[in-house]
């Protein structure tokens, strides 16, 4: 009963107002900003180009709109697609969708089959890292390689989730629910300047986050903490697929974290540092996380 509770409080709402946002600016923002309706969820992402696929989730809270430098470097070479997360951004679940890992890595992979153009080389963050390798694991037909930056273990990510949740409040269930709605605004600020390691992005991210919020947008981060993060529910194995392993070295939110510690999960993967990229090496030192990409998928 208190884990349905825990469903209706991020879902209701962003249920109810599904169809405002898919008719809103939050549609319209790019040209061809797109929704795919999932089985518990619709996603907005993005897609350009034509060749092989490159798939990119981005990082909550980041929205999509923020990602136009990458669609720039590689759109003349690859079919792009940008989406963000269920649970996140304006990609808004159903009433009592789940943010478990179990449903997450079943809403990655149907988003990968209806984006079309697989296998995939699939590109996810932090702790988006994990539900990649869940859904390679499970979905390895849907999946060619998977890049994955500043993502760490199930350990590391657990320690990680201690530095951002120190008092533990956002795992109390509903409360947690309930303290994020009331404080997101100002919480996003906070991140951004824990994670970024030029300062000068903070305001653009801020303002595009905030702006993405204000078209509808969602941040189910502290279902996503107590569920997702809660129990793996053992869908994390070692894959088969090459990984690429990005490290931003100048992190301010990974000071002690082992991300070779990945190496369990991803046998067959190699790790390479972007000097001065925080958190987000692919917006903060694009044109480096490019060429890494570009001579892995080579």
């Amino acid at each position: 009963m208190l884990q349905r509770l825990i469903q209706l409080v991020d879902t209701i709402p962003t249920h109810m107002r599904s169809g405002r946002v898919m008719r809103g600016p939050a549609a319209r923002t790019r040209s061809d900003i797109r929704f795919v309706q999932l089985d518990r969820a619709m996603v907005r992402c993005r897609q350009l180009g034509h060749g092989r696929s490159l798939v990119f989730a981005t990082d909550p809270p980041v929205p999509l709109e923020c990602y136009d430098a990458l669609f720039d470097a590689l759109a003349p070479r690859f079919r792009v697609t940008v989406f963000e997360m269920p649970g996140f951004g304006a990609s808004l679940p159903r009433a009592g969708m789940r943010l478990s890992m179990g449903e997450s890595i079943s809403l990655v992979a149907q988003g990968l089959e209806r984006f079309g153009g697989g296998p995939h080389t699939l590109i996810m963050p932090c702790v988006l890292g994990l539900v990649g390798v869940g859904v390679a694991r499970h979905h390895e037909g849907l999946i060619r390689r998977l890049v994955l930056s500043q993502a760490a273990d199930w350990s590391g990510t657990q320690q990680w989730l201690a530095r951002r949740d120190p008092k533990g409040m956002l795992r109390r269930p509903v409360v947690g629910q309930l303290a994020l709605a009331a404080v997101r605004r100002k919480r996003i600020d906070a991140w951004y300047r824990t994670a970024l390691a030029d300062p000068e992005l903070i305001r653009p991210l801020v303002d595009m986050t905030l702006e993405n919020f204000d078209h509808g947008g969602c941040f189910c981060l502290a279902s996503g903490f107590q569920d997702c993060l809660g129990d793996h529910q053992h869908q994390l194995a070692p894959i088969a697929q090459d990984a690429l392993l990005v490290w931003g070295d100048a992190d301010p939110s990974h000071p002690d974290t082992r991300f070779g510690d990945m190496n369990a999960l991803v046998p067959n993967s190699e790790l390479v540092r972007i000097p001065g990229a925080g958190h987000f090496p692919e917006l903060e030192r694009g044109p480096a996380f490019v060429d890494h990409l570009l001579r892995f998928t080579h």
